[in-house]
């Protein structure tokens, strides 16, 4: 295929913020986007994807900046334009859809607002009835329903699937030849997250655009690209075509990267069934007292009338030293559910017992005493820790506040605890900022580790990880489990981590359980049909 994009010897760096050292995030990397088709960049995190994709749209931050290489465009090396003259390739030329959409929404403008604006930057020739035309349309290509609501309704009035694609609408509305999607769906669900890859592919098919995915799910590059390209610490370690890549990997890296996910082999996508029969999870005795009940448990926020019934009359049960596993999408009600259980919401109906107490029943002090034994591990490791903290602090947090042990026993814990998950002592003096996401939700786990606790929920603690390190991530909570016989409450959207790690699982649906049981009768036998569309994906 014809190249639409070639790139030859980028090499980009970043400066450090209190001093003039640079770091090189990306070394004379090459290579070539074939004309009309998907190109996937697959790695870690800290391989340099995603500033491959900021510095072809030129949206470095500030102290980033291109050292040598060029980024031809159609022939032309763009980046002998001045930043004046590359905005007028932006968003005509080359489309743009980010990660995260709701910092990348203006929260004060509505949908159609912005929708506008994005022809009046482009200076698009397009008349005003033209412009809202082509906006009507390209809001039903994907697969919004009725445009003319969508249009005077805010961002944060919006699904997070509903934001991503109308920043899909965004990056193809100036028909660009080139869009670079740049982990468009790792914020969401996995059902809302096809909807947005089925989203790009009509626009990409309808409009002839060759699209540049940058993902860590080795799943979505295999189902979405026709060629990939394989980055490891800012260098391209092997190219081709996916299905050859995937099938024969030739570097060591690619090879790691691929086994470290349980839904490819061989060079195809597993179904979550095929993944979970290859790598089925250990059965646990179950005995004593349950760790967690609920029985038919309700949860409203709002009034009768104008209210959300966000939990309707559920009822569960978490075997001691099991992972128990509670399956549904963004509103489903699963976050809620935990919550109930860690005692920090209250239920207007059913009864909520952890690990022997009726936790609605607990004075403060008690439910304070109760959380001494049951702990959090929170869905993004770069928001639950403080950066202004060195890791001494933020896993001595939770002795310090049950003043537990003197300076020196609490300092020898912090030792003991990095020890136990797999982490360097000599980190203890280090900031959040130091470290990768896999090592920052170590952290997170040792902390939570701190107190002896009985119980975890664990709040989607893999879902913002790369492929590698989530698979590294659970292994360790699973010798954690065994080696502590804790019992783990899993907060999730992902049937696949599901099939890794649990015993049990229910699966969580408008504030209702539709089907639970054993994690295999679940996965292998659903009878549900929201249950089917999830191990569908």
């Amino acid at each position: 295929m014809t190249p639409l994009v070639w790139i030859t010897g980028l090499t980009v760096a970043y400066r450090r913020a209190h001093d003039d050292v640079e770091d090189t995030a990306l070394e004379s990397v090459s290579l070539d986007v074939p004309a009309g088709q998907v190109t996937a960049v697959i790695g870690e995190s800290g391989s340099g994807k995603s500033t491959l994709a900021h510095a072809v749209v030129r949206l470095l931050p500030h102290n980033g900046h291109i050292r040598s290489g060029r980024i031809e465009l159609g022939g032309e090396d763009v980046l002998l334009r001045g930043d004046r003259e590359f905005r007028a390739l932006r968003g005509r030329h080359i489309g743009f859809v980010p990660q995260d959409p709701v910092a990348s929404l203006n929260p004060t403008k509505t949908v159609g607002a912005q929708l506008k604006e994005a022809f009046s930057l482009a200076r698009s020739p397009l008349s005003p009835q033209a412009v809202e035309e082509r906006i009507h349309q390209d809001l039903l290509d994907v697969g919004f329903a009725d445009p003319a609501a969508l249009l005077a309704r805010y961002p944060h009035e919006l699904s997070g699937g509903m934001r991503q694609r109308v920043l899909v609408t965004i990056a193809f509305s100036q028909r660009p030849r080139l869009v670079i999607a740049d982990e468009p769906t790792s914020a969401l669900d996995v059902l809302v997250g096809k909807e947005v890859l089925t989203a790009i592919h009509a626009a990409r098919v309808r409009h002839d655009t060759t699209v540049v995915l940058i993902t860590h799910d080795l799943a979505v590059a295999s189902r979405n690209a026709q060629h990939v390209v394989v980055m490891e610490r800012g260098v391209v370690v092997e190219t081709g075509p996916v299905e050859q890549v995937f099938a024969h990997p030739e570097h060591p890296y690619t090879r790691a990267l691929l086994a470290s996910s349980a839904r490819v082999a061989q060079g195809r996508v597993l179904s979550i069934a095929e993944a979970h029969l290859r790598r089925a999870v250990q059965p646990v005795r179950e005995t004593g007292q349950p760790v967690v009940e609920l029985e038919a448990v309700s949860k409203r926020f709002g009034t009768a009338r104008r209210g959300t019934l966000a939990v309707d009359g559920v009822s569960l049960t978490v075997p001691r030293g099991s992972t128990f596993a509670l399956v549904g999408e963004s509103g489903s009600g699963k976050t809620t559910t935990s919550r109930l259980v860690l005692g920090l919401e209250r239920p207007d109906a059913g009864s909520v017992r952890v690990l022997g107490r009726s936790v609605p029943d607990l004075r403060r002090g008690e439910l304070r005493d109760l959380r001494r034994r049951m702990q959090v591990v929170y869905q993004s490791p770069f928001e639950s820790l403080n950066p202004r903290l060195s890791l001494r602090g933020i896993i001595s947090e939770p002795l310090d506040a049950y003043r537990i042990g003197s300076r020196a026993e609490r300092l020898a814990r912090v030792d003991e605890l990095l020890d136990l998950v797999r982490l360097p002592r000599s980190y203890r003096d280090r900031r959040p900022t130091e470290l990768s996401g896999g090592q920052r939700q170590r952290v997170a786990i040792a902390r939570a580790l701190a107190l002896r606790p009985e119980l975890l929920v664990l709040d989607e603690p893999v879902s913002a990880l790369d492929a590698t390190v989530q698979a590294r991530v659970l292994e360790l909570l699973t010798e954690l489990q065994r080696e502590l016989d804790l019992t783990y409450f899993l907060i999730t959207h992902d049937l696949a981590v599901v099939s890794d790690v649990a015993q049990r699982v229910a699966v969580m649906r408008a504030g209702r359980i539709v089907e639970h049981g054993t994690t295999s009768d679940v996965i292998l036998t659903p009878h549900d049909d929201y249950t089917q569309a999830l191990l569908a994906v």
